[in-house]
């Protein structure tokens, strides 16, 4: 997983040997050649066969089902050319042109009886004058009026071909031939015959071939008639995908019928009536003979690959061997194995073999190299080819600082899980998703960002990490690699460091104000103004005297007694403390805290406490408590102002409780309480194991 970039170098150099000696061809490609030659040759005819058999049958079939519109239309025309005709014999009736409707009544009715045709005359509006469904002398009710298109063809042809219309009287559908006729009043009158669409449909079906479909609709997509399912379909409109591909006079389509089968169809629109014929046909019967024959093509297709495939098979035969031997060392080589040579008497597979042998010493030298430059580099190194970023290979920096042992010396680049770490980034917790390594398998860089981790241990680490996906040569990725500092200690300074400056910001502003009150203290006190600037400056120098002793002490250790005396004489009169307690020697972190809270009590006690008026008094006391040492000394405050409850702490209280948090060793504590009479400050630590604190303590002192 490691050394992918090796592998694909070994796929090159593979390459490059296939492309040398090209006048050689290996047994395997002209193998391949044979039944390249003998199929695909084969296939491509067949191919091209199917489609010129395909686009040949779809236009004959196209060519046919207009052809059968056509035809159709002609039968259909000539029975509405039969209608006319016979309008135009009555339409030359004396009768008519003197007037006397009972007798055109009478020669109408000997035209249709024992016929399903209907005879009207009509007015131009809505008048009927004459139906040979209604007796003479009978009233009849208005009609609808004509159409503006069918009035301006009548006017302009003296006769037309209605749509198709329901029947006032039955739930029968019809269709009418009119012509124009001269009125003896001078205005022109309407001559129309009606017959049922059931005959149109009758009259078409002779000319319907088998297995097509015919259909006949009127100018406004109505159905006339079809040949099948006429009674259902007669009188309603068609679908309106289909409608809309009958464009112009004739021409073919594929659409869906009402039952969702894709058909064939080809229309004709006729001149004389307008309507619309088409002949349709199931796609699928179209298809049927493809289908066969590519079926056939198919098999014999078929029948020739297993042929070439046994061919290959026995011919193969003797390399088979080579090839699986071959397989076993690139296997080995993925593995980290070794490689063994190979003898064959397959030129190409020599050479490959051959190559691998290479490739694995290579690979070898570079991996020693790069174990080498992995285990000296003071960084911690993750490698990962997991997409999900759970398995990764560490160096021995990566694998000290999770904590892990490195005694054991194992196979290097063999994965390993991910150790379940909590990391935190700006104060928020970072999903294991988010961070380096996972996101570099995604594609994302990482530069030089800082992460908190809390191992299972509980031990927290701060690291400095960068990481980069891992691309193949076509840039894919596949893998990451993420670079890690242990910044810990420096953390760890910075926020020592941070500490140590507000402290020090804090003991500036305390001092001011020690500085304000002893010389608020020595003016009010003071005689005369010289005796104040003595006693002033008097007060400062050892203020400052103070603060070098104590400094001096927090680094080497101090005794308690000394530490306290010189925290509280540069502030205070040491006649208003009460010191009492057995002779104690403080490590130096210890001594550090203690002379922080003494600071920071005397301070308070000037401006707040005991110390702010001329009454109070501290009384400080101390002992050792058990064999582990562990130091109380309490702080109490009397005789001034009195305490009222404390409503917010502020940075000097809160700095007295974490006063001894700075050492986690120590396991010290301070507890506040705030009585009427006095602030009561109690202190416990436990200090070092008693032959070690003696070690430090000087004898000759008492």
């Amino acid at each position: 997983m490691l050394f992918a970039g090796l592998r694909l170098w070994l796929v090159k150099f593979l390459r490059r040997q296939g492309k040398q000696h090209l006048p050689r061809r290996s047994a395997r490609s002209h193998l391949l050649g044979l039944i390249a030659a003998a199929v695909i040759p084969f296939w491509l005819f067949a191919a091209y066969l199917l489609v010129q058999y395909a686009v040949h049958e779809r236009s004959r079939f196209e060519q046919e089902a207009r052809q059968t519109a056509r035809q159709v239309s002609l039968v259909v025309e000539g029975e509405l050319a039969n209608l006319q005709t016979t309008l135009n014999g009555l339409s030359k009736s004396p009768a008519l042109a003197n007037g006397d409707l009972e007798a055109f009544r009478g020669e109408a009715l000997s035209l249709v009886e024992g016929t399903d045709r209907i005879i009207v005359l009509r007015d131009l509006g809505r008048n009927q004058l004459l139906n040979t469904e209604r007796g003479y002398g009978a009233d009849l009710p208005p009609v609808e009026p004509m159409p503006a298109g069918d009035l301006e063809k009548l006017r302009a042809s003296g006769n037309f071909v209605s749509d198709v219309f329901a029947s006032k009287d039955s739930k029968n559908y019809r269709i009418a031939v009119a012509i124009r006729v001269p009125a003896p009043t001078g205005e022109d009158l309407v001559l129309s015959i009606s017959v049922p669409t059931a005959r149109i449909r009758n009259v078409m079906m002779p000319a319907v071939p088998e297995a097509w479909t015919v259909g006949i609709g009127d100018r406004d997509g109505n159905y006339v008639a079809r040949s099948s399912s006429h009674e259902e379909m007669t009188g309603n409109p068609g679908l309106p995908e289909y409608l809309e591909k009958i464009v112009g006079r004739s021409g073919s389509f594929t659409s869906r019928n009402f039952e969702g089968i894709t058909l064939l169809a080809g229309y004709y629109r006729s001149s004389y009536s307008d309507w619309f014929y088409t002949a349709n046909m199931p796609l699928s019967e179209v298809q049927a003979p493809l289908w066969r024959s590519l079926a056939a093509i198919c098999g014999i297709g078929l029948l020739a690959l297993l042929v070439s495939i046994a061919l290959g098979y026995v011919v193969g035969k003797r390399f088979t061997g080579a090839t699986t031997d071959l397989a076993a060392r690139a296997e080995a080589l993925g593995h980290g194995r070794s490689v063994e040579p190979m003898s064959t008497s397959v030129k190409e597979f020599a050479t490959i073999a051959q190559a691998l042998v290479d490739a694995e010493r290579a690979i070898a030298e570079r991996r020693y190299e790069l174990e080498t430059v992995l285990e000296t580099v003071p960084a911690a190194v993750w490698f990962t080819y997991d997409p999900k970023a759970l398995q990764v290979i560490r160096n021995r920096f990566a694998a000290e600082l999770m904590g892990l042992p490195t005694d054991a010396r194992k196979s290097y680049g063999a994965p390993d899980l991910v150790i379940n770490t909590v990391a935190v980034k700006d104060g928020h917790t970072v999903s294991r998703e988010d961070r380096p390594l996972s996101r570099a398998m995604r594609g994302q860089l990482t530069d030089n960002e800082e992460f908190a981790y809390t191992l299972p241990s509980g031990v927290q680490r701060f690291l400095l990490s960068s990481a980069r996906p891992i691309r193949s040569p076509s840039g894919s990725i596949i893998g990451a690699v993420q670079i890690s500092l242990d910044i810990t200690d420096r953390k760890r300074g910075e926020e020592h460091r941070k500490l140590l400056v507000n402290e020090l910001n804090h003991r500036v502003k305390n001092t001011l104000s020690v500085v304000r009150a002893i010389a608020s203290q020595t003016i009010r006190n003071a005689t005369t103004l010289p005796e104040a600037g003595r006693t002033l400056s008097s007060r400062l120098i050892s203020l400052a005297k103070a603060h070098d002793i104590l400094t001096q002490k927090n680094w080497s250790g101090a005794d308690l007694n000394d530490l306290i005396t010189a925290s509280i004489k540069p502030h205070a009169p040491i006649e208003r403390f009460q010191i009492s307690g057995e002779k104690v020697w403080l490590p130096p972190n210890v001594a550090l805290s203690c002379a922080l809270a003494l600071h920071e009590l005397t301070t308070n006690a000037i401006k707040y406490g005991a110390l702010s008026n001329a009454n109070g008094r501290v009384s400080i006391s101390w002992k050792l408590v058990g064999q582990q040492r562990r130091l109380e000394l309490e702080w109490r405050e009397t005789g001034g102002p009195t305490v009222g409850p404390i409503e917010r702490k502020g940075f000097g209280t809160q700095l007295l409780e974490r006063i001894f948090d700075f050492d986690s060793d120590s396991g010290g504590r301070v507890v506040l309480t705030f009585e009427r009479s006095g602030l009561v400050c109690v202190f416990r630590v436990n200090l070092s194991e008693p032959n070690e604190a003696e070690a430090h303590f000087p004898s000759s002192e008492t």
